[in-house]
């Protein structure tokens, strides 16, 4: 049986992920008494329980937006909201065909399935409560690797959108495709959750939770076989299979091999750092660390700008390098 708080404390501590995960339970019949009701839009159950660490709810006393209680099932879609008027009649964008077609083949929960949809940090999650899905928002880095949870292990490849309407990625969708789910979501749905233009969605079903610990700590790889496999006969790789490793360079020489060259300075903590990339990665990350610390400003590549860079792409130097 997966532990759940493992796993919320494995993707807080390893995965740059924004707050706390967050459980999503479908209450059927009992809304536990841990739980409190929001007045406010359906999708904001998300943030509540993300940021400030919330045990809450909606159902059909309990929201503030017909959309995401239909979306769930709850309420019946009024006529504005299944045939898209709300988005054609509102909007310049919008054709009236358009919207109709999207809102008829969006998904929405059985009526009556559900009497509540509730959220909770995923470390908090009460006693006997379900999990059936997590919702996690993170960076596009983080969510190319939890996104690939599944397909590591089956092949299955996760689920994508962008734009729809993030109330039914979050409350529906899962329970019809039993994927894992990386989304944009809605203007609405990110502005009510306060997303960053660099974040998004990740959505995970409870069959899958068992997956996170393998693409987050299992993250060896042979590079060199790797190389080997994928390079083509014309490829410089095989030219280089008898240069020494940067170990074995003098510390002054400027060029690390024929093809990988230095076009600025390297402070020596930086350059000492190389000796642990494997050489097959040095013509990737010696142009990309040069282009970073050209472009914002650095007299040398440091291990400062090494960090800055890699922290704004969402890794961690340390856990990289460990890895090697």
């Amino acid at each position: 049986m997966t532990n759940v708080k493992e796993i919320s404390q494995l993707l807080m501590s390893k995965a740059k992920i924004r707050g706390n995960p967050v459980a999503i339970s479908l209450f059927r019949d009992v809304i536990p008494s841990d739980y409190e009701p929001i007045q406010d839009t359906p999708c904001t159950i998300i943030r509540y329980a993300m940021d400030d660490g919330k045990k809450v709810f909606f159902d059909a006393e309990h929201h503030d937006c017909y959309v995401g209680v239909h979306h769930a099932g709850i309420v019946p879609g009024k006529r504005e909201i299944v045939a898209g008027l709300y988005l054609s009649q509102t909007s310049s964008f919008f054709t009236e065909e358009g919207a109709a077609r999207l809102k008829a083949g969006t998904y929405a929960l059985p009526p009556g399935m559900v009497k509540a949809i509730g959220a909770a940090p995923l470390h908090e999650i009460p006693d006997g409560v379900p999990i059936n899905w997590i919702v996690i928002v993170c960076n596009p880095h983080t969510a190319c690797i939890l996104g690939g949870c599944r397909m590591c292990q089956d092949g299955v490849p996760c689920y994508g959108t962008f734009g729809t309407s993030l109330c039914g990625e979050l409350f529906a969708v899962p329970w019809y495709i039993k994927n894992v789910m990386v989304v944009g979501g809605d203007f609405g749905g990110r502005m009510h959750n306060k997303i960053k233009q660099d974040q998004l969605f990740v959505i995970i079903p409870n069959e899958y939770l068992a997956y996170i610990p393998n693409v987050l700590l299992n993250i060896k790889v042979d590079v060199k076989t790797s190389r080997q496999m994928t390079k083509p006969p014309h490829s410089p790789f095989w030219k280089k299979q008898d240069v020494p490793q940067p170990s074995e360079l003098q510390q002054e020489s400027e060029e690390i091999s024929p093809q990988v060259t230095f076009t600025m300075a390297w402070e020596d903590d930086a350059r000492k750092m190389l000796n642990k990339v494997p050489a097959e990665l040095l013509e990737m990350i010696i142009p990309n660390a040069e282009h970073y610390a050209r472009e914002n400003g650095y007299a040398a590549v440091s291990m400062r700008s090494i960090r800055e860079q890699m922290e704004k792409m969402g890794m961690n130097l340390d856990e990289m390098l460990a890895s090697m």
